[in-house]
């Protein structure tokens, strides 16, 4: 399939201005240039270009941080370095790891396909840093669009050392609706990505591989004349079905695992629920959350952004109420699918910040893996290896005992 001429092209301009105003207050993951974002090769790359011209707007959006065959210093990952940072109704909750749930056993969970730890990963770009870090990635975090393929060499050099793959297929305005693909206009499409995806985990002797449809449709400026959350949950249904028919999923034979993925501010805020498609057709309930120190704030405002100025966020303020979420919807595993921090004037801000969702990863159980997003988008910047105390207290976290989970 092939999407670009589309109004996918204009849409570009019409979502930078919708997250810089709307700061994403429902939680979404914008399409983020990461150290300058570029369309991975493939039947976008027009769209890609007109969307670089115009500049980022974040996460899950057409100016995607996409997994490209490149070298990491230019790779694109997406993600959602702009999730609202809120507190919601789960602001300040402790954490859940009294909870009685079938994820809080770290050790041979099959739900979340994960063994002997918490899965330590991060975007593509964080890749680049696997030397600093003095270890491999456990998990990588990718973003495609309909129509795209999943095989590329960049993925085929990070399975081959190991690593497995957190992969989004998503579609944006001007491609094609939740209801187009409910009556499965697209069941060849989606049914060979989720085929490659299954046949590389088997081919690399993965254990397990992730997979997520339209990762944060939470975010409405991102999916506007896509469909209701009603009619996402339809969607994912039909996507799901297709992996069961294909014999695809972990508990039939096959490698992938389902995950939902949302901004954390509708897990605080209760609204997750409208974009749940059920126990049955999902493995891990996933979040994306960031300690953003105010830059959201500067970007509506149009003015500079270097360190943050507003009040640390923790971990527990942001990632509680998927925690929560997870617990009370089948006691679900959890994976943290993108975090991150921006820069304090004082470096050991950021550190302290490091080192606390370590300690709350280990008071959570539940939590599986968590994915560092080592990007920048507009004014927030997550990227780390600016500042050797934050690449060494991330170094340390991926070092614990803690952090040492492999695909299983």
């Amino acid at each position: 399939m092939k999407y670009a001429g589309l109004p996918v092209l204009g849409y570009g301009i019409q979502v930078k201005e919708y997250d810089v105003h709307e700061e994403r207050r429902y939680g979404a993951s914008p399409a983020r240039r990461t150290r300058e974002r570029h369309w991975r090769t493939g039947p976008l790359m027009v769209a890609g270009m007109v969307a670089l011209a115009v500049g980022s707007t974040g996460c899950a959006t057409i100016l995607g941080q996409h997994k490209i065959a490149a070298s990491h210093a230019s790779s694109a990952a997406q993600g959602s370095g702009t999730a609202e940072g809120g507190t919601g109704s789960a602001g300040n909750l402790a954490s859940a790891a009294g909870t009685n749930s079938k994820a809080q056993s770290r050790t041979g969970g099959t739900l979340a396909g994960v063994g002997n730890g918490v899965m330590f990963g991060g975007d593509v770009p964080l890749v680049s840093e696997e030397s600093a870090l003095g270890r491999n990635l456990a998990i990588v975090r990718v973003y495609d669009l309909l129509g795209q393929s999943f095989v590329n060499r960049t993925m085929d050099s990070f399975m081959a050392h190991g690593t497995t793959i957190l992969a989004s297929l998503d579609v944006y305005p001007g491609m094609p609706t939740y209801a187009s693909i409910v009556a499965g206009q697209h069941d060849a499409t989606i049914a060979s990505y989720l085929e490659s995806m299954n046949s590389s985990a088997i081919h690399y002797k993965l254990p397990a591989i992730y997979f997520t449809f339209e990762h944060e449709a939470n975010t409405p400026g991102h999916h506007t004349g896509l469909g209701t959350p009603a009619q996402f949950i339809q969607a994912w249904d039909h996507v799901h079905q297709i992996a069961v028919d294909h014999h695809l999923l972990w508990n039939q034979g096959g490698r992938i695992h389902f995950v939902l993925i949302l901004t954390h501010f509708f897990y605080n805020n209760g609204k997750a629920i409208q974009y749940w498609p059920g126990t049955n057709e999902v493995d891990i309930v996933a979040a994306d959350g960031y300690n953003t120190g105010g830059c959201r704030i500067a970007r509506k405002q149009h003015r500079p952004f270097t360190y943050g100025v507003t009040p640390v966020e923790s971990p527990a303020s942001l990632f509680s109420g998927v925690v929560h979420f997870a617990a009370a919807h089948g006691g679900l595993p959890v994976f943290i699918a993108e975090w991150g921090s921006v820069p304090w004037a004082n470096p050991s801000v950021r550190v302290n910040w490091i080192q606390s969702m370590q300690s709350f990863v280990a008071a959570n159980p539940a939590i599986h893996a968590t994915l560092y997003w080592d990007s920048r988008v507009l004014q927030c910047n997550y990227i780390l290896n600016g500042s050797a105390t934050s690449l060494s207290a991330l170094a340390s976290m991926g070092h614990s005992a803690l952090m040492q989970g492999k695909p299983a």
